[in-house]
Formats: C-alpha cells, sequence, structure tokens
C-alpha cells in the first residue's frame, strides 16, 4: 500500500491504517500479483526488486465489488442521518464500485446504538470489524479499553468495563473509525462536514504546541481533531485538544475589557482598555523609570505571541524584566545545555525516533500526553529501551526496560549518582541505579526528558551524565 501511494496509486483499504500493526481484516486492498496464482493483501504484501503488481484487473475489481457488498450485508441505509456521512470510506467505496443491488437478502442483525461514555457511542450494525479502534486503544495509547466481542456475523466491539468505557477519553478511537460505528457525543446530529469551516490552529491547553483543525459553523467551534497528521503531533490529541473547546462558548468567558472605575471592574470598549493601559504605563515608566515595569507571558502562548511579547517589552517599553508562568527550570536548562559540546536540545518528534529514551520524574501520561504518546511509539516501532526514575510508578513502566523507584525529594542524589557513582541513597536503589548506569553506557545515543523536580546542579549534572 505504501509503495503504491508513494507512486501516487490509490488502493483501497479499511482495516490498513499508518503505524499501526498489520490486521488484514477487510481484504479490500486485494491485488494482483504476477506469477502468484491468489489475489494478495496489498497491506500485508511487502514489496520487492521486480515484482509487477496490477491493481486495476477485472479480477481485483470484482473482488473488491463482492467486499464492499459483503460489508453491506448488515449495515444500515441511514447515511442521510449519519454523522460519517461525506466523509465515511465505506460510502466512497460504494460509490467507486457502484453497488445498486445485493445478493443478501436475509433480515439485518440489529443492535441499539450504545453510549460508551458520554463522549464515545457506539453503532454496532455500522461496524465494518475494521479493528482500528481496538489497535489504536492498545497500541498508540496502551489503554487496551476496547475489544472484540461473540463469532461470526455477530462479533462486536466491545468497552473494558461491562458495558461503558474506562480511559482516557482520547477520542482517538472515533477519529480513526472509517465509518460511522463510534461517533463523538460532542458533535453528533450537530452538523454535516460539508457546512463547516475548517480552521487550523494551535491548541492552547500546554505548552506543546499541538495543531489542530477546528470546525465552525456559525461561528461556532463544533468539533476539533487532527485528521490530516500535519504538525509536531502528527494524528494525536489528547483529551483537552480534541473535546476541550466548549470554555469559547462560556457564560463565564470575558468578551470585553473590564476597567475599574469606583472601586468595580466596569465594561469598556477595546479603544478605551488600550488607552487606558497606554497611559498607565506612560506614567509608570515617567514616575518610577523603565525598570518600574514587568512583563510576564505564559507557557500556553505560542513561540510567535513569545517573540512579540518581549520585543514589546524591550524595544517599546524599553524594560529588561521579562518573565513567564514556568513550572520547570528552563534557565538551568539552557545553561546546561549551552555549556556542554555534545548535548543539544530534543524535539519532542525525535522522542519518537530515539533507540535510547530516559525519563525523569513526572508522569507524562497526565501531564505531557504528547510525549507519552511518542514514547510509546519509540518502544513499539523502533524497539527503543525506556528507562525510568520517579517517586512512584507510573503507567509508562509497562514500555521500560527498567524503572527505578527513587525516595520522595532525593531525586537530586540519584542523578549525582548517576554522573559520580555515590550518594547516600539506600543501598537497594544505588544498586539499582548502578545497573541502569551500565546499560545507559552501552548505549549508542540517547534523548533524556525530565520533569520539574530537576533544577539546579542537578541539571548540569544530567547533561554532563547524558553526555
Amino acid at each position: 500500500i505504501e509503495a503504491a501511494k508513494a507512486l501516487g496509486i490509490s488502493i483501497p483499504s479499511f482495516c490498513y491504517y499508518p503505524g499501526l500493526s498489520l490486521q488484514a481484516a477487510c481484504r479490500m486492498c486485494l491485488v494482483e500479483v504476477e506469477k502468484v496464482p491468489k489475489l494478495q493483501t496489498a497491506c500485508t504484501l511487502v514489496a520487492q526488486e521486480g515484482m509487477v503488481v496490477r491493481t486495476q484487473t477485472r479480477q481485483v475489481v470484482e473482488a473488491r465489488k463482492s467486499m464492499v457488498e459483503f460489508l453491506l450485508t448488515n449495515h444500515p441505509l441511514d447515511c442521510p442521518v449519519c454523522d460519517k456521512g461525506g466523509e465515511c470510506e465505506l460510502q466512497d467505496m460504494t460509490v467507486r464500485y457502484g453497488l445498486a443491488s445485493s445478493r443478501f437478502v436475509e433480515e439485518k442483525i440489529h443492535i441499539p446504538e450504545q453510549k460508551f461514555s458520554p463522549l464515545v457511542y457506539f453503532d454496532a450494525p455500522r461496524c465494518i470489524l475494521c479493528f482500528r479502534c481496538v489497535r489504536v486503544c492498545d497500541e498508540a495509547m496502551d489503554v487496551k479499553a476496547l475489544g472484540v466481542g461473540e463469532r461470526g456475523a455477530y462479533s462486536v466491539i466491545l468497552p473494558n468495563q461491562g458495558e461503558r468505557l474506562d480511559c482516557e477519553e482520547c477520542g482517538m478511537c472515533i477519529d480513526i473509525c472509517p465509518v460511522g460505528a463510534l461517533t463523538s457525543g460532542t458533535y453528533r446530529y450537530k452538523t454535516r462536514p460539508w457546512e463547516l469551516r475548517y480552521v487550523g490552529t494551535i491548541c492552547t491547553h500546554c505548552g506543546d504546541g499541538c495543531k489542530t483543525t477546528l470546525g465552525v459553523r456559525a461561528d461556532s467551534i463544533v468539533r476539533a481533531n487532527n485528521r490530516d497528521r500535519s504538525g509536531v503531533n502528527g494524528e494525536f490529541l489528547c483529551a483537552k485538544g480534541r473535546f476541550g473547546f466548549d470554555f469559547t462558548e462560556s457564560k463565564a468567558r470575558l468578551r470585553q475589557p473590564l476597567i475599574r472605575r469606583d472601586g468595580r471592574l466596569q465594561p469598556a470598549s477595546w479603544e478605551e482598555a488600550f488607552e487606558w493601559v497606554a497611559a498607565r504605563l506612560k506614567g509608570i515608566r515617567k514616575e518610577y523609570g523603565r525598570e518600574a515595569i514587568g512583563v510576564a507571558g505564559s507557557s500556553r502562548n505560542t513561540n510567535e505571541e513569545s517573540y512579540l511579547l518581549q520585543r514589546y517589552a524591550r524595544q517599546v517599553l524599553g524594560t529588561p524584566h521579562i518573565d513567564h508562568v514556568r513550572s520547570a527550570d528552563y534557565g538551568g536548562l539552557v545553561a546546561g545545555v549551552s555549556q556542554s559540546a555534545g548535548a543539544s536540545f530534543a524535539r519532542c518528534a525525535d522522542f519518537a525516533e530515539a533507540r535510547t529514551l530516559l525519563l525523569i520524574g513526572n508522569d507524562p501520561t497526565q501531564q505531557h500526553p504528547l510525549l507519552a504518546y511518542n514514547l510509546r511509539q519509540a518502544v513499539r516501532r523502533m524497539g527503543a529501551r525506556l528507562f525510568i526514575l520517579g517517586f512512584q510508578e507510573i503507567k509508562l513502566k509497562r514500555q521500560a526496560r527498567q524503572m527505578v523507584v527513587i525516595p520522595e525529594g532525593e531525586m537530586d542524589q540519584a542523578i549525582g549518582h548517576l554522573q559520580r557513582g555515590k550518594s547516600s541513597l539506600p543501598r537497594d536503589v544505588a544498586t539499582q541505579l548502578d545497573d541502569l548506569k551500565t546499560q545507559l553506557a552501552a548505549a549508542p545515543e540517547m534523548a533524556v526528558a525530565f520533569g520539574s523536580e530537576v533544577t539546579g546542579e542537578s541539571i548540569y549534572d544530567l547533561v554532563a551524565f547524558a553526555t
């Protein structure tokens, strides 16, 4: 499939998805290979030198047509009300292969729609059993919230807690579903895809800079996703990035500036607010000097916004006092890396490609979902070795080659032990750290991620150890 795609040749498929394990369940990607007696599934076929593959022969087209006919056996004819209408892969294949009739006249199997969670709805008759949802939840998210029950025509996707989902509610299963089997509780029955205006933007919930595409209708956001897999996050969005846009319609949200008059904050126009702020800043600078003014940004700002803010502070206000809200020692990191000839800053994407990974402190699954996603991808797809130092066991331990639990508040001692080989840590912890140091010493290259537990001199020790 990927070789054909590189040549601009489209091979239809339902179960295949880049980055997930191969399933070969839907049989839509059948192709004809010279000197091979039977049709082959393109998703599992390895392209080799001299191989002759035909993707549009009569036999291939008839096979695909039969597969679509078979998939439609129990599929309900509710395209007019299905949320996936207009972007449904099964709908596209039905149009392409022109199935106006069916040989299957048996009564359709009907199962009532289920509400797996407030955000995930499941309509079993629409499901074509491609297992994309099961695989993305297992392989990409390591949650395993979905599975398959029953057999044959009665096979059905099941949640992990009886009739409900117990998961992180990331919504990746909804976006990856090729049909309308899994739908979003925040989007269902609100609009159609062709009625939306699509706006690419940066997610504002953390400092990762994930790209998200907002679906906007009548100036209201009705959904968010990143199906074009652009941006630093690829196809990934956490629960906040995918569903956390309702604050834009909150009644508590400020929609215009407020100026304090007579001891009360009162609404004002933007022009009034700008003039008021400018007058106050001028007065402060005149009376107390430029250094009396400080400017604070936020890690939720984009890089471009932060750049403009510091430029405004330096060139317009003339103040050197610039900072931003932070929890980690970024200044120490910059200083430590700049003083080491062998160290460099890692992009988030680098962790998905690295072969050796060292994670220190915090729980990325909860605090840095994109990093956790990339770490899992590296272990699964690149065979990377993940090592963890932390105060308590975390979910990523399942992917780790080794995890060392450090006594609370002793992370500085642990990093010092890795660098200098001695510390006041308990003997069992020190022994584990020595073993970890031996394994890391044999690693050809290493990507290190650490949390706010590591500050000051410990950053210099960590950089020195890593290089």
